[in-house]
């Protein structure tokens, strides 16, 4: 008995992997914060039965048209507290104890550039769930310049928040290892040439 019972919870928890990797529910995407120009696909059921399910995409100013609400902020949050952020007020005022699904179909594209001494400038992808370090985005550009001009230890970030402001950082990349100095999207990244 004791061992049919470890079978049927080996295979339950079999197919509930399955189940999530066919498109179920994936913890990891539930702390990814949303941007602007990310495509989404939102669905509200009540008791399994479904009420709609609607895809959009995140608008640049950071919103999303569901029906009843019309439009709200979900930019900046996680998908986690979107879909808390959309159940409150269906639950108060439309449906009792709705359940939302909030998954991302399609991410916005982003980006940093390395420009300056690396063997190939240009733009760098951003991954869209993790992060981007400063190190990784070198690498990404094919390393240092191989005619050793690259001064390592002035490297700088400039970096735009969202008012517009523009900040320079400068840095010491011959002391990172890693995942070291993590980057924002959008970051610029600039290696000089060392003055010998």
């Amino acid at each position: 008995m004791k061992l049919l019972f470890l079978c049927l919870t080996i295979l339950g928890s079999l197919v509930a992997s399955a189940q999530d990797k066919a498109g179920g529910t994936d913890a990891s995407s539930d702390s990814y914060v949303i941007s602007p120009l990310d495509y989404l696909k939102v669905a509200l059921f009540v008791a399994d039965e479904p009420q709609f399910t609607s895809e959009m995409r995140v608008t640049q100013n950071g919103t999303i048209t569901v029906p009843h609400l019309g439009t709200v902020e979900v930019a900046g949050l996680s998908v986690d507290a979107a879909r808390e952020s959309l159940y409150a007020p269906y639950n108060k005022d439309y449906y009792v104890e709705p359940h939302i699904d909030i998954i991302i179909l399609k991410y916005a594209e982003r980006s940093v550039t390395v420009m300056g001494k690396v063997n190939r400038q240009g733009m760098i992808p951003f991954p869209s769930e993790k992060g981007l370090s400063l190190m990784e985005a070198i690498a990404a550009a094919g390393g240092w310049s191989n005619d050793r001009l690259a001064d390592q230890d002035k490297v700088t970030i400039t970096r735009t928040n969202k008012n517009g402001e523009k900040a320079v950082l400068k840095v010491d990349a011959r002391k990172l290892t890693g995942n070291d100095y993590p980057l924002q999207e959008g970051d610029l990244i600039y290696v000089p040439e060392r003055i010998c």
